[in-house]
């Protein structure tokens, strides 16, 4: 069980649409940018999300990435989500350009259900196209987050 629901962790999501990006690593760090972290601690966690995606990619298909990470600075469960302002190669499942990427951070102490679950019903949500298709073409940040958390509700 979540301590927190999808659609309060979306309302406090950092949200990036339209992001100049050509590449996975230069997207990855805008993202973590949007954390209000200092360098150091940017660095650090830049480090360790590049350090999951060597083991396998999170481009989990249907445009979608879901790049995930544990570290120790940050406190609290958070997400940073972006679209690019055109489709990035990710080394998805399914070797499609992403659209859209759910960068999902916990805390090392956190419970590992949690942020399990939180990947799982992402990913669950986004098996259907359709619903990914949905916001690809959203310019605004407010409406974004309000069709988000629709899906979840």
């Amino acid at each position: 069980m979540l301590k927190t629901s999808i659609p309060e962790l979306i309302k406090k999501a950092k949200i990036s649409l339209n992001i100049k990006s050509s590449n996975k690593k230069d997207i990855l760090l805008q993202l973590i940018k949007r954390f209000d972290l200092n360098e150091h601690q940017e660095n650090l966690l830049y480090k360790s999300v590049l350090q999951r995606e060597e083991m396998g990619s999170t481009g989990i298909g249907n445009g979608i990435a879901i790049p995930h990470t544990r570290s120790m600075v940050i406190t609290d469960l958070m997400i940073s989500i972006g679209m690019p302002d055109e489709p990035i190669k990710f080394d998805a499942i399914d070797d499609k350009p992403v659209f859209l990427i759910f960068l999902i951070v916990a805390p090392p102490y956190a419970s590992k259900s949690e942020y399990l679950i939180l990947l799982g019903k992402i990913a669950e949500t986004f098996q259907e196209i359709s619903k990914a298709e949905k916001l690809f073409t959203i310019q605004d940040e407010d409406v974004f987050k309000e069709e988000l958390c629709n899906l979840f509700c």
